[in-house]
């Protein structure tokens, strides 16, 4: 079927009965906007503590959660957002601003970054004998912290393994990110050794969970909160999505105040869009040797008067870092 072209008169008198339309709907809309004001709430604050697509799951100051949409002036929220929102009826709401954040996540996407999570205080790195970390996972996760300025904790999680020499190996590496100022704990969610140690370092803090798949997160997070599977359910049932929530990002609260973010979308992360640059200040007992090669271009590999390679020479850098950095700057060369 062609479609019938309008001459300019046709053009004109057609925009003119839209505008006319437009200004008729105008009082209704007005009037529709002032009864759902009426409906709502007083404002309040409130946290967001999981992300069920485009449903919200905010909680009030005394604890009870609520499912809301949010206004589209806002973007992207995430989990660990602290929002101000209005109260609809005892079960949804509407969130209608965003507090600053103090840190946020984020993890690329396409030509841009997409917020994960935020108000993170710590990043917690959970590693284990089985499955073995590779040799650069530990040190990726140690890179974002450090360009994030967040402290990180290391959790080497199945303690109750140690006989096996991966477990000897990862505190072999635990002795040198001591040694760098990462505190590192040894934790076994099975016997629940260390986690009371943990408890008490993650005191009045909002913590997120990273480390790659079958170290134990899940098991560790029932550990430090044996309500969590509960909280889930719960949760689940207030978004109405059921068995599709998940690989959503939850906040739990944990003993002594702490809170403790899991979030998928971070469990293994990518540092494609780290420069160069960035991945060498991620390596902190790197940075006095920085500028000090011999030449400008130093790939720090095997030149003369590499001042990396003579620090790793007199102890002062371990030599599995250097590699790992090796390792990682190849990985961004063959994108």
């Amino acid at each position: 079927m062609v479609k019938r072209r309008l001459t300019h008169r046709q053009m004109s008198r057609q925009k003119a009965q839209q505008a006319k339309r437009v200004a008729r709907a105008k009082p209704f809309e007005e009037t529709v906007k002032s009864t759902l004001n009426q409906s709502l709430g007083p404002e309040q604050p409130g946290v967001l503590v999981a992300h069920y697509g485009t449903t919200l799951i905010v909680e009030n100051q005394v604890g009870q959660c609520f499912s809301c949409s949010v206004r589209q002036n806002l973007g992207t929220l995430v989990t660990g957002d602290e929002v101000i929102w209005q109260q609809i009826d005892d079960k949804t709401g509407i969130v209608v601003a965003c507090f600053e954040r103090r840190s946020t996540i984020s993890r690329p996407d396409k030509r841009t970054s997409k917020p994960i999570v935020a108000n993170v205080d710590v990043i917690v790195i959970v590693c284990a004998p089985v499955p073995a970390p590779g040799k650069t996972t530990l040190d990726r996760y140690l890179i974002l912290a450090q360009s994030l300025q967040l402290p990180a904790l290391i959790i080497i999680n199945k303690s109750d393994l140690a006989s096996t020499k991966t477990h000897k190996d990862l505190l072999e590496q635990a002795a040198v990110y001591r040694q760098l100022g990462y505190p590192c704990l040894e934790v076994s969610s099975k016997t629940n050794s260390g986690v009371l140690a943990l408890e008490q370092a993650l005191a009045g803090k909002t913590a997120v969970l990273m480390g790659q798949s079958g170290v134990g997160k899940s098991s560790l997070l029932n550990a430090l909160a044996p309500h969590a599977l509960a909280q889930t359910q719960s949760l689940s049932a207030l978004s109405s999505r059921g068995r599709q929530t998940t690989s959503a990002s939850r906040l739990y609260h944990l003993p002594l105040g702490a809170n403790l973010i899991d979030s998928p979308g971070i469990h293994e992360f990518s540092l494609s869009h780290f420069s160069k640059e960035a991945i060498k200040q991620g390596f902190r007992e790197f940075i006095p040797y920085l500028g000090h090669c011999r030449f400008r271009n130093c790939a720090h590999i095997n030149e003369p008067g590499c001042a990396l390679q003579e620090a790793v020479r007199l102890g002062k850098i371990a030599p599995f870092r250097l590699q790992s950095y090796h390792i990682i700057v190849g990985d961004l060369d063959n994108k």
